[in-house]
């Protein structure tokens, strides 16, 4: 494709909750990118574009990638699986296998499907979609995230919290782990525990019964219109999900120099490294004796932070939107 391309990067309802949070931040992330590395782009289909970048799988984003398909190019980002989706909501189980169905067709009508990372990927082609595939992490801001010791001072003081803090990021859901999130805080009850996001009113009603028994050291913070705050009150960064395509909120928490604490899970192989950039066990027992290793090691904790920063440099908005510059062009 010669010359300068403007792309229309679209997220269906943006504007609206329809989104989980991370795929809203991801579709701004790449906004900014690009911006970063100069490309012109619209969210609006109805401007002139040269490229159709979708971020969602709602009708409208199906009905605009039927009409554009061998028209102009068409990318499609693999933000949503199966996989992903399951044990999150009431009937989400259910639903899965249909939507991976539907997801095969959606995605091989792509001339190219960007992947937020090597697993969703390989998950992708477990599929069987036969359409090129790359790997673009969502980036995050790392000036954003950088650490601001007031905004400590104040969120801390505002939310009464003390000592240290191990938290979460995200939706409370069972697929991200808040019942391991709840038996790692009962068997450690000298700390505070607190999960910063939405309880979604169509959680499956498993979840509900996980936090009306939460132990007393657990808090739920609900949602926080500014997230960085999150990342600015917590001391230990502890995410037990059982499947992440990428997980933005974990490189949000590496920008920030939180130490990590994930499950030992198939999503993070590759990428997060035990004893590397963060610690990492496969089960309660091994995920609490990790959080209560760093709780106890300033020393432990300072360099993995310092690790899990370097790691998020590594997918500064700056190199994401030089990556989809490139791709853009290359597409004709």
């Amino acid at each position: 494709m010669g010359g300068p391309v403007k792309v229309c990067l679209y997220l269906e309802h943006s504007r609206r909750h329809t989104w989980s949070g991370g795929i809203r931040r991801a579709h701004e992330n790449h906004m900014k990118a690009l911006r970063a590395a100069g490309v012109e782009f619209t969210t609006d289909p109805g401007d002139r574009f040269d490229v159709l970048h979708v971020h969602s799988i709602g009708a409208r984003s199906v009905y605009l990638v039927e009409k554009y398909t061998g028209r102009r190019p068409v990318v499609i980002h693999s933000h949503t699986t199966a996989e992903d989706f399951a044990n999150s909501f009431v009937m989400s189980d259910s639903i899965a296998p249909y939507l991976g169905r539907f997801l095969r067709y959606y995605y091989g009508k792509a001339d190219l499907i960007i992947a937020p990372s090597p697993y969703a990927r390989e998950v992708l082609r477990r599929y069987e979609v036969d359409r090129p595939i790359e790997v673009v992490s969502n980036g995050v801001d790392l000036r954003r995230f950088t650490p601001h010791p007031r905004k400590r001072v104040l969120v801390r003081g505002r939310h009464r919290l003390t000592g240290t803090v191990v938290f979460a990021v995200g939706l409370v859901l069972l697929r991200k782990g808040v019942d391991t999130f709840c038996q790692v805080a009962e068997a450690l009850p000298e700390l505070t525990f607190a999960w910063f996001g939405r309880i979604h009113r169509a959680v499956k009603p498993e979840t509900l019964r996980v936090l009306e028994q939460a132990p007393p050291n657990v808090r739920f913070m609900g949602y926080v219109e500014d997230i960085t705050e999150a990342y600015a009150a917590g001391d230990i960064f502890f995410f037990p999900s059982h499947v992440e395509n990428e997980g933005l909120a974990i490189l949000e928490a590496a920008a920030a120099g939180r130490p990590l604490v994930l499950r030992d899970a198939e999503c993070f192989a590759g990428r997060y490294v035990h004893e590397a950039n963060c610690l990492m066990a496969a089960d309660v027992d091994g995920l609490a004796a990790q959080v209560r290793r760093l709780a106890g090691d300033p020393a432990l904790a300072q360099r993995l932070g310092a690790a899990a920063r370097a790691y998020a440099e590594r997918h500064s908005l700056e190199r994401v939107g030089a990556r989809l510059r490139e791709i853009y062009a290359g597409l004709g």
